[in-house]
């Protein structure tokens, strides 16, 4: 049975009148948001109805194991391998050391579990501005920056960026953008656009931007765990058709290819200047080492400064792995050249080899 099919959509005066009837009864509260509100795409009010049950019942397990689906839909995984990743922390700090030696606003984009914001006013800045549009994470960054003493120098707010006001949200363009790259392309999440509204409306006249660079590498690969992502003979019967259905790309970790090239960068995206990132296409020749070729692996590597890079492909990196493309396998023999071609529209990217 497909979502929001096992409930009927309801009129919002026959919600409101099955909520009111359940008032005060915390599992009767948080099932109707199960069955009433997220079945009917009120995922926001969902959580609204459980953050108000679980106050009612701070200590009733079943509520709590009721809710907790609720409202952790749709928070990434990836905001708790990042906050473990130690050494990007370190990296920021010091980048933001840099800039803020003589203090000034900082302006956070993405601040998800606000830690950045935090090392932002450890490193100097005299208040941070942190917009989370995901109000579920927003209201957890609050209460991690209250409960960690810096609530009186960052400023919390859950909306985008783009919505922010200058004058009334942000008193004045702010010293220093900080934003938090959550896509292994560079570009997910609008980012370009995102940069651009803030270059323009919020910052003042060149300040500094972290990360202001990032270049996007790519190299030939074999998929070392092929049989977990494809389709091959099964018991005796050819099941590769199926594979014309398979994802365009995933996430892969570092242990689970090999390269076959050394890696070349093909786009080098300079968030620092004037012009916005428009789209573009790239390409650049490759030689392959003898082996299976399954995909391409593409990552980034961040500048923070001149002399401070974090590339997401190192071995002390815990936040990201390489984004895996998928491309029609053939085995390569030693030397063989080839040419790696890459193509983005500032929000989505695309890659494929030719001899």
């Amino acid at each position: 049975m497909t979502p929001n099919t096992r409930f009927p959509r309801l009129a919002e005066a026959a919600v409101d009148t099955l909520l009111a009837s359940v008032q005060g009864n915390a599992i009767a509260m948080i099932n109707c948001a199960r069955t009433l509100l997220r079945e009917n795409d009120q995922q926001e009010r969902a959580r609204a109805v459980c953050r108000e049950a679980l106050a009612l019942a701070p200590t009733n397990a079943e509520a709590h194991a009721l809710a907790r689906p609720i409202l952790s839909e749709g928070i990434g995984s990836w905001y708790f391998t990042m906050v473990l990743d130690t050494y990007r922390h370190e990296l920021y700090a010091r980048a933001l050391r840099r800039v803020l030696a003589n203090g000034g606003v900082v302006l956070d984009i993405g601040a998800g579990t606000g830690v950045f914001a935090m090392l932002a006013v450890q490193a100097g800045a005299s208040h941070v501005i942190a917009c989370e549009r995901d109000p579920e994470v927003a209201r957890a960054a609050s209460e991690i920056i209250a409960r960690n003493g810096f609530a009186d120098r960052i400023t919390l707010l859950p909306i985008d960026s783009r919505e922010l006001n200058l004058g009334r949200d942000l008193p004045e363009p702010a010293d220093v953008l900080l934003w938090d790259n959550l896509a292994n392309n560079f570009l997910g999440a609008g980012c370009a656009a995102t940069l651009a509204d803030a270059k323009a409306r919020l910052l003042r006249p060149g300040a500094p931007v972290l990360p202001g660079r990032a270049e996007l590498l790519v190299a030939p690969v074999t998929d070392l765990e092929a049989s977990q992502h494809c389709m091959g003979i099964v018991d005796g019967l050819d099941m590769t058709p199926f594979n014309a259905l398979r994802g365009t790309d995933f996430t892969l970790g570092r242990d689970k290819f090999a390269l076959r090239s050394e890696p070349v960068t093909l786009f080098d995206f300079d968030v620092t200047g004037p012009e916005p990132i428009r789209p573009d296409r790239s390409s650049a020749p490759v030689s392959l080492t003898a082996g299976q070729v399954d995909g391409v692996a593409q990552w980034l590597r961040f500048h923070l400064a001149d002399d401070i890079a974090y590339d997401t492909l190192g071995e002390e990196v815990r936040a990201f792995g390489a984004q895996f493309h998928v491309v029609d396998p053939f085995e390569a023999a030693e030397n063989q050249e080839v040419r790696l071609h890459g193509a983005h529209d500032t929000i989505d990217t695309w890659f494929w080899i030719e001899p």
